[in-house]
């Protein structure tokens, strides 16, 4: 049995044109954005949060499926929505990169794709749906035309489970996506082809990214409960610093990546164009530029907080209602909700 590609498991509906929304899932919410187009610019229609209750979602698994189908009726009933963009929770996802070589005698690159899931993450291709983009070449490796790419893939179960709910609902998927490419498609400017390191801070994980070329080639999380996230950093005279549990967690997994990605990529200068150039902090700790300071200064990489609207307006031109680190929350929701 063969894997599929998204929309081969999940037809999408004729009309893709037609106004959608994205919605993001957290363990504790559902988050909405709607945006639309106002004088030839795109504008945010409105944001929402819908509260789920404790334990309806663990770790990616829906443990109680009313709640959540009640959470998406409210969504549907609130905002008269049809279809929807998912941003589904990072613990389910796959992601990797793989150099390829281009298709010949009828062939596909979905076919090649297909062959590398069972290479590359711990399940069968009839076991998963799956996606890709092409993200460097063609090039020569061993003189065969060859390509790059990123592979997104997803437990098919678990993604029929969440298109089925949504159907219930009244709502179409059209598509779903891992939570760490809406923050990247929110947070990295379009055409950017830098390396950075993604770091998105939640209540209950924390999410690492790398993205270069623009998409991600690897994400993980780190899980734990941020008991409070006022004090996540300590900081003293400037100078004594006191570090949460978490904090370190995330920390620790910021180096190894790091180290990872370096040594996998064969980067001796910085001046690599697939060197890491910085750390993109987004999510939900008050202290944020502390942190971000704090980070930069563990693996000696220039850090900042990401601009959440770096792809929609300049805020030189426009200022929106949501303030600057309440709309850091907001990262994955937006990514998604500007996948048109």
């Amino acid at each position: 049995m063969k894997g599929k590609r998204f929309f081969d498991s999940f037809p999408p509906p004729v009309f893709l044109t037609m106004p959608s929304v994205g919605i993001s899932i957290e363990n504790e919410m559902l988050r909405v954005a709607d945006f639309e187009k106002k004088h030839g610019r795109i504008v945010l229609k409105k944001t929402d949060e819908i509260k789920l209750e404790v334990g309806t979602l663990n770790a990616g698994d829906i443990a109680k499926p009313e709640k959540l189908l009640a959470a998406f009726k409210k969504i549907h009933a609130d905002h008269g929505v049809r279809y929807a963009r998912l941003a589904l929770p990072e613990e389910k996802a796959y992601v990797y990169e793989v150099v390829l070589p281009m298709p010949e005698d009828g062939g596909t690159l979905a076919d090649a794709v297909e062959f590398s899931l069972s290479q590359n993450i711990p399940l069968s291709p009839a076991e998963v749906v799956f996606d890709f983009e092409i993200v460097e070449g063609p090039f020569l490796v061993n003189g065969v035309q060859s390509v790059r790419l990123v592979v997104s893939a997803y437990p098919s179960a678990n993604a029929e489970m969440w298109v089925d709910i949504l159907k219930q609902a009244g709502i179409s998927a059209i598509s779903l996506i891992p939570e760490s490419q809406a923050v990247a498609r929110s947070i990295v400017q379009d055409g950017d082809k830098r390396t950075v390191i993604l770091v998105h801070f939640l209540k209950d994980k924390t999410i690492l990214a790398i993205v270069s070329q623009g998409s991600v080639c690897f994400s993980t999380t780190v899980s734990h409960a941020i008991e409070n996230p006022e004090k996540i950093l300590d900081a003293h005279d400037g100078e004594k610093i006191a570090e949460s549990v978490e904090l370190l967690a995330v920390r620790d997994e910021l180096s190894k990546i790091y180290s990872y990605w370096m040594s996998k990529q064969a980067i001796k200068s910085p001046k690599d164009p697939k060197s890491i150039k910085s750390i993109v902090v987004t999510g939900q700790v008050s202290n944020m530029s502390d942190v971000s300071d704090y980070l930069s200064k563990h693996i000696s990489v220039p850090a900042m907080l990401g601009n959440v609207w770096v792809n929609v307006f300049s805020l030189d031109t426009f200022v929106p209602e949501i303030e600057f680190e309440q709309s850091l929350l907001l990262a994955a929701v937006i990514g998604v909700g500007l996948q048109k």
